[in-house]
């Protein structure tokens, strides 16, 4: 089931203005090349793919929610926009380049399907490709933050005019269940949906990159790429296939 905060156009009309220009867009922009063919995996509403298609030589970018999508589709037409799951999608192609950003990889809730997702990347990536994901940090337990006084933020929009926009959350084991609020201000007019992200330890991301034939070249902490360490907020994976040499 598609998480409502993505699939009920009352809400995701709320994203790109909740969810502007990320940090991390600019240093996977990086790893692009202009003649790589990039798959984006968990697109949303398109705003980095349609960035990137003026950087390369084609983008696949995938999605399970069709309402995303539409929004996606109207930035460009230039990139493939594709309706499917992270953890079951299959192309008749390979990749220079895959990426998961903006923690897609945490709407994966099982480890099954995480590994699925691997596997998936480690079929669709060329020999001499790279992979870029990132999961945040369950030791810093970010979650904690995402209160109603500490996550509370501000932003326009087109139609409604100023929103204000905040979190809630509870924990079970590695799951966290939290609420978005986006509240027209000075009204009662009030949109929430309740939604579901998992907190894999590394340990355990580590040991399904490696059951599904991917290589790591570097684990970073944050997105100046620092090294990572167990204080980190982040930890993205680049990497590779692995190489099996038969000789």
């Amino acid at each position: 089931m598609i998480d409502k905060l993505y699939q009920d156009s009352n809400l995701v009309q709320f994203y790109d203005y909740d969810n502007p220009w990320l940090e991390s867009y600019d240093v996977i922009s990086s790893f692009v090349k202009i003649d790589d063919s990039v798959l984006d995996i968990g697109c949303g509403t398109g705003t980095l793919a349609s960035e990137l298609i003026h950087r390369c030589k084609e983008i696949y970018a995938l999605d399970i929610s069709l309402e995303m999508l539409t929004i996606a589709k109207e930035k460009t037409s230039n990139v493939n926009w594709i309706h499917a799951s992270a953890s079951s999608f299959s192309f008749d192609k390979q990749f220079d380049f895959i990426f998961l950003s903006g923690h897609s990889f945490q709407t994966l809730l099982t480890e099954n399907d995480r590994l699925k997702l691997l596997k998936n990347i480690e079929n669709h990536l060329k020999d001499d490709g790279t992979f870029v994901f990132d999961s945040r940090n369950p030791l810093v337990k970010e979650w904690t933050t995402w209160g109603e006084k500490d996550s509370i933020r501000y932003f326009k929009h087109p139609n409604y005019g100023i929103i204000k926009a905040w979190n809630d959350w509870e924990a079970k084991g590695e799951i966290i269940t939290y609420q978005t609020f986006y509240e027209i201000l000075h009204s009662d007019k009030r949109w929430v949906a309740s939604s579901q992200i998992s907190f894999p330890k590394k340990e355990e991301i580590d040991t399904l990159l490696d059951q599904a034939g991917l290589s790591v070249k570097h684990v970073y902490g944050d997105w100046q790429l620092n090294p990572y360490t167990d204080k980190s907020d982040e930890m993205i994976f680049v990497g590779s296939k692995r190489i099996i040499n038969l000789e």
